[in-house]
């Protein structure tokens, strides 16, 4: 059976550890995640069966490590988690177990930077959140550059990864979870460093923030359709473009580039029309 093949798996891991937290644990909440939320796994074709990989996902809600976990069961990851989430002893012991990792927000932390490149080169997965924290209103917000760094020197592939219904379900400010709504997550197809590496500047992260973004919201649409549009429930993120209006993707970085540019360029053609203006009226 595949899901016993540990060494595969999470090479250098227990056993009985990953066939505890990453069989029986996420089966059982995979169960869970079915029965109240009828969750949907879509691309688990594309994330890699051997090898590092690092996943790098849209944040939600605090379930969002159990909604990615049971679409990756079957490549377990390690994750930098906001350093406050270990101050509960209990929760902290757990993430911790499942191979989180406590990092500072705010300022580069060496440390967990270290610590994901020895997980990758040991052949294992990581799984980043480059928002840095939970969206506030539905939609995916900036992606942070510090992930360049890991991903400059790790090498690794690349697997985007969006959730939806997540931020529906149990948005900021609310104790604990909905018990009613729908669930969906996608991997997509995995994306070579290299090449992302190419582009300078902000453009990478633009690039993975705007694939994302599209996969989030195609999986809106179809959450919608199948629950007769009651799921998700309207939000700030349905004025976004949906993904059928999107027709074919975001811009690129290099395309919004162009057209940063080309608003500078207004702007400073209309300031110096004002100046003229300004002159004109002057000497009359």
């Amino acid at each position: 059976m595949k899901c016993l093949q540990t060494r595969r798996r999470q090479p250098g891991r227990s056993a009985l550890s990953v066939i505890f937290w990453w069989v029986l644990v996420s089966n059982f909440t995979l169960l869970l995640l079915k029965l109240f939320y009828r969750i949907r796994r879509i691309g688990r074709e594309h994330i890699p069966e051997t090898g590092p990989a690092i996943f790098i996902a849209n944040h939600q809600s605090f379930l969002d490590p159990c909604i990615v976990g049971v679409l990756t069961m079957d490549r377990p990851f390690s994750s930098l988690a906001r350093a406050s989430l270990f101050r509960n002893p209990i929760f902290g012991w757990i993430i911790r177990q499942l191979g989180a990792v406590p990092i500072t927000q705010g300022r580069g932390d060496a440390g967990a930077l270290r610590t994901a490149l020895g997980e990758l080169k040991a052949g294992r997965t990581v799984m980043l959140y480059p928002e840095g924290s939970r969206t506030p209103d539905g939609r995916v917000h900036e992606f942070q550059r510090g992930v360049l760094l890991l991903i400059k020197k790790a090498q690794a592939p690349i697997i985007p990864v969006a959730l939806e219904g997540g931020h529906d379900i149990w948005p900021i400010g609310r104790a604990a979870p909905r018990l009613t709504g729908r669930l969906a997550v996608k991997a997509g197809e995995p994306i070579d460093p290299e090449t992302l590496m190419r582009e300078h500047g902000d453009a990478p992260m633009e690039f993975l923030q705007s694939r994302i973004d599209r996969m989030r919201a195609e999986l809106r649409e179809q959450l919608r359709k199948q629950s007769g549009g009651r799921y998700p429930r309207p939000d700030e993120a349905d004025h976004e473009p949906t993904a059928a209006e999107d027709q074919g993707g975001a811009q690129t970085g290099d395309q919004r580039g162009d057209q940063r540019g080309e608003e500078n360029r207004e702007n400073q053609s209309g300031g110096s029309r004002t100046e003229a203006d300004s002159g004109r009226t002057s000497s009359k």
